[in-house]
Parts: structure tokens; C-alpha cells; sequence
């Protein structure tokens, strides 16, 4: 027997027939809690789910709606990806960072003072990460204040902790550079805040 016909024999029997279709394997959002892969591995699903870029473009409008609600309660105006609010001693800012990887975004704060002598925090950076203003996490892995937007697309309620922190602490200590010299002295963390 030819050895192409001995392999097409072997290969079409029943046990190479096709096979019945089998349910996919359960996304991210179906384990339970205590089943959730780390971000690395959410970030591997995403990469290979056609449509994570609209998953990714509606979460982001909800970030954006959701900081736009807190930023105008604290009189900012909106600008195409930040928020700004401009006093005596400066301009104050919210700024909506997306990550090169596409996959979350941070929120940044930043001050920019008229006399042009910048201290504290912002003799350093331009900008303070909202991750700044959380309790320390030591069993989190993540980098505090990261928004996933897997998260949002999934739950809306995941950006509770984040626009809580955003209104309660981080805005209360940004606004005040606009009036006191001395507001990048104070500290990130004045005291226990409830969260959600």
C-alpha cells in the first residue's frame, strides 16, 4: 500500500471524524471572585476578544461621564480629555491618562502656578497620580488608582472607590492650591475616609 494512501486511510476513519462544536470557555467576568485571573492574564483575554475595542471605547466614555459629574460639582471646566479650574495662585487640572497598552487609565492632577515656582509634589512631577490619595494595599498587586476597563464594561459601580477618592480627598486638596500658598505641604491622606 502507497504510504499517502495508508495515511489518508488512518487519518478518515470515525475517531478523526469532525467533531460536534463545544461551548466556549468561560471570560473573565464569569469566574467568581475567587477565580479571577491576575491582570496579566485579563490582559491576554482582551488582547484575543474582537470586540474589547468596543468594550474598551464604551467603558471609557463612562470614566469620562463619571469624572465630569465629580469635576463639575467642584466648579472645573471641561476641556477634550481633561478637566481645568484656574484661581489666584494658578491652574489646577484633571487629566484622564490612557495606558500605552490600551488596556486601563489613570488619573493624573496637576498645578500649574503663576509665579512659576513649583513646590512640594510638583517640584518633582507634573502631576499627582489619584493613586496618591488610596489607603495602602499591601495584599494588592495593581498599582493603586489603575481603572481597568474591563472593570467599568462589566460594572459601572467598579469606579465607586475611585470617584470616592476623587471628590472627597484628591479635589478638596487640589482646589486649595488655587488660594494657599502652602496646600502642596498638605498631606495626601488627612484621615480615614469611608469607601464603597
Amino acid at each position: 500500500m502507497p504510504f499517502l494512501t495508508w495515511l489518508r486511510a488512518l487519518f478518515s476513519g470515525p475517531a478523526h471524524a469532525a467533531r460536534p462544536p463545544t461551548a466556549p470557555p468561560p471570560t473573565a467576568h464569569d469566574l467568581p471572585n475567587s477565580l479571577q485571573p491576575d491582570n496579566g492574564v485579563r490582559m491576554h483575554i482582551a488582547a484575543h476578544d474582537p470586540e474589547f475595542p468596543t468594550k474598551r471605547d464604551r467603558a471609557f466614555e463612562t470614566i469620562s461621564a463619571a469624572i465630569d459629574a465629580v469635576a463639575l460639582a467642584h466648579d472645573f471646566t471641561k476641556k477634550p480629555m481633561s478637566w481645568a479650574k484656574t484661581g489666584d495662585l494658578g491652574t489646577v487640572s484633571i487629566h484622564l491618562q490612557r495606558s500605552r497598552y490600551g488596556f486601563d487609565c489613570h488619573i493624573n492632577l496637576g498645578f500649574q502656578p503663576l509665579d512659576e515656582s513649583a513646590d512640594g509634589p510638583w517640584a518633582q512631577d507634573d502631576f499627582v497620580p489619584l493613586g496618591r490619595f488610596y489607603p495602602p494595599n499591601p495584599a494588592s498587586v495593581d498599582e493603586p488608582g489603575t481603572i481597568a476597563y474591563l472593570d467599568v464594561h462589566t460594572d459601572a459601580g467598579s469606579l465607586d472607590q475611585p470617584m470616592t477618592i476623587l471628590n472627597a480627598q484628591a479635589l478638596p486638596w487640589l482646589v486649595a492650591h488655587l488660594t494657599n500658598p502652602a496646600a502642596a505641604k498638605m498631606p495626601f491622606l488627612p484621615g480615614p475616609v469611608s469607601l464603597p
